[in-house]
């Protein structure tokens, strides 16, 4: 098997992803479809676990993440501090909605890398996906936030080898926002 080092990536696919929060819980109906991106607004302090798995390695993670609106409320922009084990990073989360393909989008910008991911935003719930090919096997890597009440939701990372059909998991934690 190709050892495919996904540190970084998971950071940007799943630790970035505790960024959520929320000035309130979603509305059953919002003004437009970017007010659902509110959530997030705030500072919030994550933690979790990691399990060994094929694209991740054991160990704990915290993080601190501050959310805003661009000024044009076009974007909202995302900074966290993560520790990973131990080790220190940052990383810049920012989500928007665009209004042609009716889809709304997240980009993780690290100091070496970039992904991007259509996301789906439904309700209670955000799920994040992302795929890549190892050794010629087709990998989807998902993450799910559950909000729990405005203050708090879950999150948990988890892998799938067979198109979706069963998922392992990579991590689980919670995410709440500071006061």
């Amino acid at each position: 098997m190709e050892k495919i080092n996904l540190n970084g990536i998971v950071r940007g696919i799943a630790l970035v992803l505790t960024i959520a929060g929320a000035a309130g819980m979603p509305a059953a109906v919002s003004a437009a479809p970017i007010d659902e991106l509110n959530r997030f607004a705030g500072t919030w302090q994550s933690y979790g676990t990691f399990v060994d798995s094929p694209y991740q390695k054991a160990g704990a993670a915290t993080a601190t993440t501050t959310c805003a609106w661009s000024i044009d409320h076009a974007f909202m922009i995302c900074q966290q501090s993560v520790i990973m084990n131990g080790t220190p990073d940052s990383d810049l989360g920012i989500y928007t909605f665009d209004p042609v393909a009716n889809v709304y989008r997240f980009y993780n910008v690290h100091s070496s890398r970039t992904t991007s991911s259509t996301i789906l935003v439904d309700g209670k719930t955000i799920t994040y996906p992302f795929s890549f090919t190892d050794n010629g096997k087709s990998v989807v890597i998902r993450t799910l936030n559950v909000w729990q009440n405005p203050d708090a939701y879950t999150w948990r990372t988890e892998y799938s080898i067979d198109g979706g059909t069963t998922w392992s998991l990579m991590g689980s934690g919670k995410s709440e926002r500071s006061h």
